[in-house]
């Protein structure tokens, strides 16, 4: 029996829980409620296909002969209106919220109205570049074709980016995600990799803060020099002023809510021999500002007034810089936290938990929470000693047979016969669309969606935009990869379908009526659709040769899997680097607490005597 349209509420329900985790989970210290609740309502339309796909293939009909077919050929099922609904939402979502939400995110503008303009402004010069592709393309296949297809060039042209993207994405995750499993089963190994990294991430860590405070050098002197205009009555205009003011206000306002980090931030501020001239972060300042602005508003002489473009410029650069610190700051915590969790598996001293005592009248709400929590240390404590190393062999051997038979299936997908695995799971279920039905159509399309989505969040070549990890990643960086995972499913559906070769002809699939606009389109629409696994496995080979990585490091980028590459002299040299800095940095924080208790006990005594 298959399954209820009904149960979409509930799977819908689900999605938007995992969404939210998902983005909490990545989400920087500070990111607005708005930009969470945009990336978490995206993200569960994203993730949306990995439920309904499956649904609607459990519940399609399947017409044996001509006389079953109903007047005006086969209506899509039940799941067609959802298909429908997801589609268009996210394609809005795709090609115009999103995008006007990120460049209003990277806007320095002062007020809501001037941010949305911003966007806007910075939007339309994409939109631009977007219609003249797609008339262009609709006047070649209106020719070739003879007819005029609008809607479905609109579609082709979205899912061959998206199959583009797809098959890149698919290619890298099939194989990083189970080395990276079996790595997670060796702790000795990942410590080293920790330590190899604790250089990059104090370094990363140590430029972020002279930016900043570089960019607040900038905001003081563009500051002076309006009180110094102001000491000599060249007031600006009165129309104006108010405006400015406002302006100059709130710039100061966010300048001063990191005037002063905590302690371990504060230590990494440097003087001027570390710091780049004035004149350097002026020329840089206008470099990154020259996309905002095609003329030189944003500029202007250091005897005259900075205008309201520049002092703008200043805020975007010092709301990147104040991001980048909370973010490298988070990063650096994970790195010392997972060190400590590493040595301790290395090592064999993980903490035993404790036997929470509680006192003989505490209230019932104290002893159980006191209880939950000893529970709890005692389950990780399981976890940890007992059975994580176990769980991670069986997960990378799990995912290395999966990412075997994706790679077969992608192969196969131009023989005249049908070798998929998938396809023969399915078929032993198809008398029965229950449960296992289900289960067999979703597993493969969960794993593909996992292998493309986890390549999509870590590909470095995004910079800013990449998600890095727990706590570290900024709202712009959020609203990106919402943008892109919202684009990617329906390529990713319609390459599965390919990939298990299921027959939707003379079916009433809604998935194939929602995409049936592309097989109008030859080339676009279908043809690319068998030629796109070999994408997929030639990035599968490069990966396993390393061809990722030794291209990072060919780009300079200081990624882990490119810094990895060195030569063993070098990561001998790089983990000795990180054990001093990691030791430093655990005697620090102890001297940290001492002096706290120190200055608590100080504070008590002096609040006695003078009680005395």
């Amino acid at each position: 029996m298959a399954l209820p349209m009904e149960s979409l509420g509930v799977l819908g329900g689900a999605l938007f829980v995992l969404a939210a985790w998902m983005v909490r989970h990545f989400a920087a210290p500070g990111t607005s409620l708005l930009i969470q609740l945009l990336a978490t309502v995206s993200f569960a339309l994203g993730l949306s296909g990995i439920a309904l796909l499956p649904i609607d293939l459990s519940i399609t009909q399947v017409y044996d002969n001509d006389s079953q077919v109903p007047d005006g050929g086969y209506p899509p099922n039940a799941s067609y209106g959802p298909w429908m609904v997801t589609y268009w939402s996210t394609f809005l979502l795709a090609w115009l919220v999103l995008p006007l939400f990120r460049e209003s995110l990277l806007s320095g503008q002062f007020t809501v109205f001037t941010r949305l303009l911003f966007g806007c402004k910075k939007a339309v010069r994409g939109y631009c570049v977007m219609v003249v592709i797609a008339i262009s393309s609709i006047l070649f296949l209106a020719f070739q074709l003879h007819s005029w297809h609008v809607v479905p060039v609109l579609m082709a042209l979205g899912n061959t980016y998206g199959l583009l993207l797809v098959s890149l994405l698919l290619g890298y995750g099939l194989v990083d995600i189970p080395q990276k499993l079996w790595r997670q089963a060796n702790p000795s190994t990942e410590l080293r990799r920790v330590q190899i990294m604790a250089g990059n991430s104090d370094e990363a860590l140590y430029e972020a803060v002279w930016e900043l405070q570089d960019v607040e050098a900038l905001i003081d002197a563009a500051a002076a020099k309006i009180g110094d205009f102001d000491k000599h009555g060249n007031r600006i205009a009165v129309d104006m002023d108010l405006n400015y003011s406002y302006c100059l206000d709130k710039l100061l306002t966010l300048r001063k809510s990191t005037a002063v980090l905590d302690p371990e931030l504060q230590r990494r501020r440097t003087g001027g021999q570390h710091r780049r001239s004035h004149e350097r972060m002026m020329r840089d300042t206008n470099d990154d500002d020259e996309d905002d602005d095609d003329d030189d508003s944003s500029q202007y002489n250091q005897e005259s007034m900075p205008t309201l473009e520049y002092l703008a410029s200043l805020n975007a650069r010092l709301q990147a810089a104040q991001a980048a610190v909370i973010s490298e700051e988070q990063r650096w915590n994970a790195l010392v936290q997972k060190s400590m969790l590493y040595k301790d598996l290395v090592e064999n001293s993980v903490p035993r938990p404790t036997r929470v005592v509680t006192e003989p009248d505490a209230s019932c709400l104290v002893k159980l929470m006191a209880n939950c929590s000893s529970i709890g240390e005692h389950l990780r404590y399981i976890w940890l000693v007992y059975l994580r190393s176990s769980w991670f062999r069986v997960a990378g051997i799990s995912s290395a047979f999966l990412s075997l038979l994706v790679l077969w299936s992608e192969a196969t997908l131009a023989a005249a016969f049908n070798l998929s695995p998938f396809a023969l799971m399915l078929g032993a279920f198809d008398g029965r669309r229950g449960l296992l039905f289900l289960l067999a159509a979703m597993i493969p399309l969960f794993y593909m969606s996992l292998c493309v989505y986890s390549s999509l969040f870590k590909f470095s070549l995004f910079g800013r935009y990449r998600l890095k990890g727990s706590k570290q990643s900024q709202g712009v960086a959020l609203i990106f990869n919402a943008q892109y995972l919202v684009r990617l499913q329906f390529p990713l559906g319609y390459n599965y379908l390919f990939m298990i070769k299921y027959d939707t002809s003379g079916t009433n699939c809604a998935f194939s009526h929602v995409m049936s606009n592309m097989s109008t389109v030859p080339f676009f629409g279908t043809s690319f659709s068998v030629y796109a696994p070999l994408l997929i496995l030639a990035l599968c080979a490069f990966t396993m040769c390393n061809g990722y990585a030794r291209l990072l490091a060919l780009l300079g980028i200081d990624h882990e899997d490119a810094i990895l590459l060195a030569d063993h002299e070098t990561l001998d040299s790089k983990v000795n680097e990180g054990i001093t800095l990691l030791r430093r940095h655990s005697d620090r924080c102890q001297e940290n607490k001492a002096q706290a208790v120190q200055d608590s006990s100080s504070s008590s005594s002096k609040s006695s005597d003078g009680i005395v």
